[in-house]
């Protein structure tokens, strides 16, 4: 390899770990403020309320997810493989071509859920969700053009446009929507009134972050960010149509794969509530569980996701355009460094979360009724972290490798374990069968992906630097962390202990990640400042 390809290969790295940073940053922010606003809900609302806003929250995500999962990874693979060739009036043309297309689509998709908002809350028996649905509905419009948006900065590998906007939205969500339900609940109004005003913060919000990503856009200069080949003078675009379906071909099976992954939520959203009022619960009742699930144990499972799903999002670029330039070894390197930091992440918090279920939510301030309810949930729904980090790896592996259409199969195959698992479980064990049935979807699907990615893609690297040292050291830091709550919990404060020993797990992990050398100084070096985060971590003995 000439000294070029070496330099051309770290400063991928070097980027890849920096939009890895961006994205994670502003995730850690945007679920923070989103995890305020759910405590607030959950105080100012109450369980039922809740359950009203998730009802309506959840068939917007679905169609959102519809509307816009695959179509930021397919304006990200074309517009990277673009640059790469230098082919920047191609990488204008896919933009303008992706926002026309996806004004019909969130148009008309905005239109049906405001017409048929009636007959989608009897559908999931929830007929006063009817007007949270109304309010939400002009969001899928607003978030179809904002991913064409950050699609493009993302095929640039410029992750901050996308960070800021998310922060915009989520930012607006509590301000705006807490401030609606406060609001509302001073009126006087009937919880599912409050839900809804609580909701237009979501639809505020979105629609603020879009209009900061189209004047993001207007300032934007492409000629700065091209890669190794300058741009092409005289340069031929592509026609529309070609463009369209390079587009359809790459988005289509993308955005399949991911709704059938949400609709692991949406068939909770169906299913729980009516199946709960099938076997006997009263409808009050029924209402508080499903609140409480979606606002505490759902909320939870999907937190450590905002460390996972960055890496996913930065990986998708980087391998395209290695791809582009026939740099295979480098791809197959990322994609296990990659699925490497994924488990790093996803195997403690998973852990974490089962053990320490109880104390962690009741350290967020949710109410204590509904922590007691929800903290055994939490316990069982914890498993599935460890699967979804592998299904956003993988996912990410077959999607740049042209297998577009294999994550379908492996989510088709998680829904249908959890349909029928959600029949019978419901039934039989009531609200407990709904975080069973999700880890066993995702268990089903991550199984099937990983299978593909060793057929197609390419054998697995090292499965116990992957696998096998993430887990000894989880097992290790926060069971022992664990313990030593047992011990002190009777005798120092409930929270405060919950606080020390949560410190004391990540401490000790990444002593013993460090120290069984699961992560290298050599990769601590790609990252911004990373020789500053080595220093920190050597006064801590962390590092030798």
């Amino acid at each position: 390899m000439d000294k070029n390809k070496k330099t051309v290969k770290k400063n991928a790295v070097s980027m890849f770990f920096s939009g890895v940073v961006i994205l994670t940053v502003a995730n850690i922010l945007v679920k923070s403020v989103g995890l305020i606003s759910k405590i607030v809900l959950n105080t100012v609302v109450g369980s039922e309320g809740a359950g009203y806003y998730s009802s309506a929250y959840e068939i917007y995500a679905f169609l959102y997810v519809i509307s816009t999962s695959g179509l930021p990874i397919a304006i990200s693979i074309l517009i990277s493989k673009c640059r790469a060739q230098g082919k920047l009036k191609e990488a204008k043309k896919i933009l303008n071509v992706s926002l026309l297309m996806f004004f019909i689509i969130g148009g008309i998709l905005a239109s049906c859920m405001l017409a048929f908002s009636d007959n989608i809350a009897e559908l999931i028996s929830a007929p006063k969700t009817s007007v949270c649905i109304m309010a939400v509905a002009p969001t899928i419009l607003f978030v179809c053009l904002s991913s064409c948006l950050r699609g493009y900065f993302q095929g640039y590998q410029l992750m901050r446009p996308t960070g800021v906007s998310q922060f915009i939205e989520a930012l607006s969500k509590v301000l705006i929507g807490v401030g609606f339900a406060f609001y509302a609940k001073s009126m006087g109004y009937d919880d599912f009134t409050v839900a809804a005003y609580t909701i237009l913060g979501v639809t505020i919000g979105v629609f603020l972050g879009m209009v900061y990503l189209f004047l993001r856009r207007l300032f934007f200069k492409d000629k700065e960010h091209y890669l190794e080949n300058p741009p092409i003078e005289n340069e031929k675009p592509a026609s529309t149509s070609k463009i369209v379906k390079s587009l359809s071909f790459i988005a289509v099976p993308i955005t399949i794969s991911s709704a059938v992954l949400s609709l692991t939520t949406i068939i909770d959203t169906f299913m729980i509530q009516g199946r709960l009022l099938e076997s006997g619960l009263n409808e009050e009742l029924v209402r508080i569980y499903y609140g409480d699930y979606t606002t505490l144990v759902i909320s939870m499972i999907n937190l450590p996701t905002i460390l996972i799903y960055p890496i996913a999002n930065a990986l998708v670029p980087l391998i395209s355009s290695a791809i582009a330039n026939k740099r295979e070894e480098q791809s197959a390197n990322m994609r296990a460094l990659s699925l490497r930091v994924i488990n790093i992440i996803s195997i403690p918090c998973a852990l974490g979360l089962g053990l320490f279920s109880k104390p962690i939510l009741d350290l967020l301030m949710f109410t204590a009724d509904s922590v007691d309810r929800a903290s055994p949930w939490l316990s069982i729904g914890a498993v599935s972290v460890v699967f979804l980090g592998i299904i956003a790896a993988t996912n990410a592996f077959l999607n740049t490798a042209g297998k577009q259409m294999l994550p379908i199969i492996s989510m088709l195959a998680g829904a249908l374990v959890k349909l029928v698992s959600n029949y019978f479980l419901l039934e039989s064990i009531g609200i407990f069968g709904a975080p069973l049935s999700t880890v066993l979807c995702y268990f089903s699907a991550s199984c099937l992906n990983v299978f593909f990615v060793v057929k197609y893609v390419g054998k697995l690297p090292n499965l116990k630097r992957i696998f096998g040292i993430p887990l000894v050291c989880a097992l290790l830091s926060v069971g022992g962390a664990s313990l030593i709550y047992l011990l002190l919990s009777g005798l120092i404060s409930g929270k405060l202990t919950t606080v020390f020993c949560i410190i004391l797990a990540i401490i000790s992990y990444l002593f013993l990640i460090f120290k069984m050398k699961a992560v290298t100084e050599n990769e601590l070096l790609l990252l911004p400042k990373g020789d500053k985060i080595i220093k920190i971590l050597a006064k801590l003995h962390i590092l030798p």
